[in-house]
């Protein structure tokens, strides 16, 4: 075991190093932590939004752990060494495991000072701390665990992102779900639900750690393919030029997307995640408000686009395909405006989707309980937030996912700043909900920024981008 102690200490040295990315967590613990709260004059909103940030962050980092290693050809050098393989996989656990950790226990402590500071107390008593900090030990310990795992036995950082995603989504919902639970139930609901999650943790624990405990040294070294886009480049050098260059590459860029499976699960289940917290909002409380279903689906689901898009430009630079593609008589305009149109239909239909399931849960629940809820639509102020607003915001984080992208060391930094930067989208929103005397007029005026700001980050990418300066980012 301590053969394999050189792992978790180069983690550790890496992860310092990047001063980067350590200001973008300090920056993100800063907003979640500490702003929410002020914003919404308590810590549940706070928890939640840590909860799903923590496992976002760590997604990306599980997809590398091993998958990364095998990717870029380091693995087989660390499995030279007499480090075990097996001993690797822990090591990375330990790293992975501690981030998360720390991460969700450092935003839940700014979170209730910022409450005791602010004026209301602690906001959650003793056995509901000890209770979230628990569930929430087993949740990450059991996402870690599955994600190294699913990571060994995955051929490339793509691969594995939608595999660690179908694992991780699911579990963190879970735990959004306990969390609401014990922040709104009596202490017999939340310790039935604490301890209903607790046994589905730890049987997630349980069955990748024996399979972790059945892999043998040679596992790691098994040739799994590595599914690399050069096919794609090369369909669009070997194919006469038609008509629509746009339409060549949405084709493509089309064919791609519907090829990842676990990637479009993934999207399927955030379309019920707005309904199905307000199911949970409307049982533990009684109370039913549309607007927290359109905070939650500013805050998840418009960041999908910012996943796509980075996976599009930012895969060109890690499989080195993108002097490929600037190699073919396609122009650079279609190309960009292909692979952003991608993002924009899928956040459409997600966006269309998730708000049909939220009134049909609606409805459903004042059918089953009149007493307590009645039969409601959205407002006018709440379908532009949703609709326009939703897009439009989604399309100025696709501009800066693909600019950040490009610009920083690797894809993965670009998705980790653009992720902040989405968190950044909600506090229009939530201004406008529970600040703005006139809803319906500062959803207007928003809609207007937003139009301007894009037509202007259009034209400069349009006006700047050039092959030359493409080929010095790649």
């Amino acid at each position: 075991m301590n053969r394999s102690y050189p792992v978790f200490r180069i983690q550790c040295a890496e992860f310092v190093s990047d001063k980067g990315m350590l200001f973008f967590y300090g920056l993100s613990i800063g907003i979640t932590g500490i702003i929410l709260p002020l914003f919404m004059h308590g810590v549940e909103v706070s928890l939640t939004a840590a909860a799903l940030l923590t496992a976002v962050l760590l997604r990306p980092m599980l997809s590398g752990s091993i998958a990364g290693e095998r990717e870029h050809r380091t693995l087989e050098t660390l499995l030279s060494s007499p480090i075990h393989g097996k001993s690797m996989l822990w090591r990375k656990f330990e790293f992975c495991f501690l981030f998360a950790l720390g991460y969700f226990t450092i935003t839940v402590l700014c979170s209730a000072l910022t409450s005791y500071l602010a004026g209301g107390g602690a906001a959650l008593i003793l056995w509901q701390w000890m209770c979230i900090m628990v569930v929430a030990a087993l949740n990450y310990s059991a996402i870690c665990m599955g994600g190294v795992y699913v990571s060994s036995n995955s051929g490339d950082l793509r691969a594995a992102n939608q595999r660690v995603s179908i694992m991780a989504y699911p579990l963190s919902f879970l735990f959004v779900v306990c969390l609401s639970v014990i922040e709104t139930a009596d202490l017999l609901s939340a310790l039935i639900t604490s301890c209903i999650c607790t046994l589905i943790y730890l049987g997630v624990i349980s069955m990748f750690a024996a399979k972790i405990r059945r892999m043998k040294q040679p596992d790691f070294f098994q040739p799994i393919t590595i599914q690399k886009p050069e096919s794609a480049h090369q369909q669009r050098i070997s194919l006469a030029l038609p008509r629509s260059q746009f339409g060549i590459v949405l084709r493509l860029e089309w064919k791609v997307l519907m090829s990842l499976k676990r990637m479009l699960l993934s999207f399927g289940f955030l379309c019920f995640s707005p309904v199905a917290m307000m199911c949970l909002l409307l049982y533990y409380t009684g109370t039913l408000d549309l607007n927290y279903a359109v905070l939650l689906t500013v805050l998840i689901i418009l960041r999908v686009p910012t996943n796509l898009i980075a996976y599009s430009i930012g895969g060109e630079k890690v499989y080195k395909t993108g002097e490929a593609l600037l190699s073919t008589p396609l122009q650079i305009r279609p190309v960009f405006l292909a692979k952003c149109m991608i993002p924009v239909l899928v956040t459409s239909v997600m966006l269309t989707v998730s708000s049909l399931l939220t009134l049909t849960g609606v409805t459903i629940a004042a059918l089953i309980k009149p007493d307590l809820v009645s039969i409601q639509g959205y407002t006018a102020a709440q379908l532009i937030l949703l609709f326009p607003v939703g897009l439009l915001s989604s399309i100025a984080m696709m501009f800066i996912a693909a600019i950040l992208s490009l610009r920083l060391r690797t894809p993965r930094q670009g998705l980790y700043a653009t992720s902040l930067l989405s968190v950044l989208f909600v506090f229009p929103v939530l201004a406008i909900i529970y600040l703005a005397p006139n809803m319906l007029m500062g959803s207007m005026i928003y809609l207007a920024v937003l139009v301007i700001g894009n037509l202007f980050c259009l034209k400069r990418i349009s006006d700047n981008i050039t092959r030359p300066q493409l080929m010095s980012r790649l």
